[in-house]
């Protein structure tokens, strides 16, 4: 995809950084993605991550590699046995599956979860590894305190400048920290999430190219091998 992945965007110095109204919009992408995927073919994806959203020309959003997909509901979980292969990536891992071996489509929320911290605040969903090797605290362990004791003050991309908007910026914080409550009937579904997104950011989705329309079902996806 010729604007490569949101990871890409988020995190390399070489890449020009995604602009707030951008990054509404992506996220906005992803979770009406998943909210097909859970709703209309039940299904979860398994590895939400930001190598796995790939933007096109006009900064729209394809979530791909379905690899780890597996059949679930929100109330149902996978024994492990067939959920084994969705853990998903470092950081972006529901702990709740990680400690139990049980995977649903609340799985799926936490790692979106994880996706909207990283917008907000342009760091990795899993720092790097110290000189000793021991890999970093994972994003979602270092910020959400700090979100709880005082909203998203000092967390903001500091590539975005003055150049987001404060209040969609703390709501989007406080989505973030439903999505990854500890245990997964306290976090919302994605069509909540989706809902949620759309409402809080309607700003800066609606005021970015090509924000007034949404994609067809089937450009929310890209196949990968």
């Amino acid at each position: 995809m010729p604007g490569g992945t949101l990871a890409d965007r988020l995190h390399h110095a070489a890449t020009p950084p995604l602009t707030w109204r951008h990054r509404m919009r992506v996220l906005h992408d992803v979770a009406a993605a998943l909210e097909h995927l859970h709703d209309a073919v039940s299904i979860v994806h398994g590895d939400v991550s930001a190598s796995n959203v790939l933007l096109d020309g006009g900064g729209r959003a394809r979530l791909c590699d379905l690899g780890s997909a597996c059949e679930g509901t929100f109330s149902a979980a996978v024994a492990p046995a067939r959920g084994a292969a969705a853990v998903g990536s470092p950081g972006y891992a529901d702990p709740f599956f990680l400690r139990t071996g049980i995977v649903s489509k609340k799985s799926d929320v936490y790692g979106f979860g994880v996706l909207l911290l990283e917008a907000l605040t342009g760091s990795p969903a899993a720092g790097a590894p110290g000189p000793d090797g021991v890999g970093g605290q994972y994003l979602a362990a270092r910020v959400l305190p700090r979100v709880r004791a005082a909203g998203v003050a000092g967390l903001v991309d500091g590539r975005l400048g003055d150049g987001y908007d404060a209040v969609e910026a703390g709501d989007v914080a406080r989505i973030a920290v439903e999505c990854v409550a500890p245990q997964p009937g306290l976090r919302p579904t994605m069509a909540q999430v989706r809902a949620a997104v759309a409402e809080k950011a309607a700003r800066s989705i609606a005021g970015t190219d090509g924000g007034d329309g949404d994609l067809k079902l089937l450009d929310l996806f890209r196949m990968t091998s």
